[in-house]
């Protein structure tokens, strides 16, 4: 039922007919609705809290353009948020794709740097490959590499890791030169930069990537 913390709640009656329960502070209001009103209803908030412009400008589902509005509205990436200039350009990339503030920072820098990557590629053990959000074939798959740049025969796979080297452990450390020996062999260049160097410089960790690239 509809709360405080959850002011609106949807439940199904029969088939065809909701109820429809919001709650606010000290007003609340219940009522049955049918399908198709519910959906005219869903259309109009969504309009209304810009969700409809989201998911058409990005081809993305309701439920992601949710997760980017979130990120937006939190205070915490105001900053990050209204002074990007890819605003309403990378940020399906930047809020769904990328998995952690590095990573953002090297992709935003990476776009201003008019370098586009793919991000989170799947590859798989025998260099096929497929796209994000394709569910991972866990029978198949090699890595997925954060970052993968390709340019005049250049395929670099770029990782963007929240340890340093030293703080690896043993286990780690062989699995990522093992799988580093196999992309080689596919015919790939592994970049593995440490959280360490991207936020202390991550102009320079573009750099890097642009002469691999060359």
């Amino acid at each position: 039922m509809a709360d405080n913390r959850n002011p609106v709640s949807i439940q199904l009656i029969k088939k065809g007919t909701y109820k429809l329960s919001i709650k606010l502070d000290n007003w609340e209001m219940s009522r049955e609705i049918t399908e198709n009103a519910l959906k005219g209803l869903l259309e109009e908030i969504n309009n209304v809290t810009g969700l409809t412009k989201i998911s058409e400008t990005f081809n993305c589902s309701g439920e992601d353009a949710k997760r980017i509005r979130e990120f937006w509205d939190l205070r915490s990436n105001w900053t990050l948020c209204n002074k990007c200039k890819f605003k309403w350009h990378e940020c399906f990339d930047c809020i769904i794709k990328c998995d952690s503030p590095l990573e953002r920072n090297l992709l935003l820098e990476l776009r201003a740097q008019e370098i586009k990557p793919v991000i989170q590629r799947r590859i798989n053990k025998d260099g096929s490959y497929y796209e994000f959000p394709k569910e991972i074939d866990f029978d198949h798959i090699l890595t997925i590499p954060d970052f993968y740049v390709e340019k005049e025969g250049a395929k670099l796979c770029v990782y963007a890791d929240g340890h340093t080297y030293h703080e690896r452990t043993e286990k780690q450390a062989l699995r990522d030169r093992n799988i580093d020996r196999e992309l080689q062999k596919l015919g790939f260049k592994v970049l593995r930069y440490t959280g360490q160097e991207i936020r202390k410089d991550v102009s320079l960790v573009v750099e890097n990537i642009k002469i691999n690239l060359e």
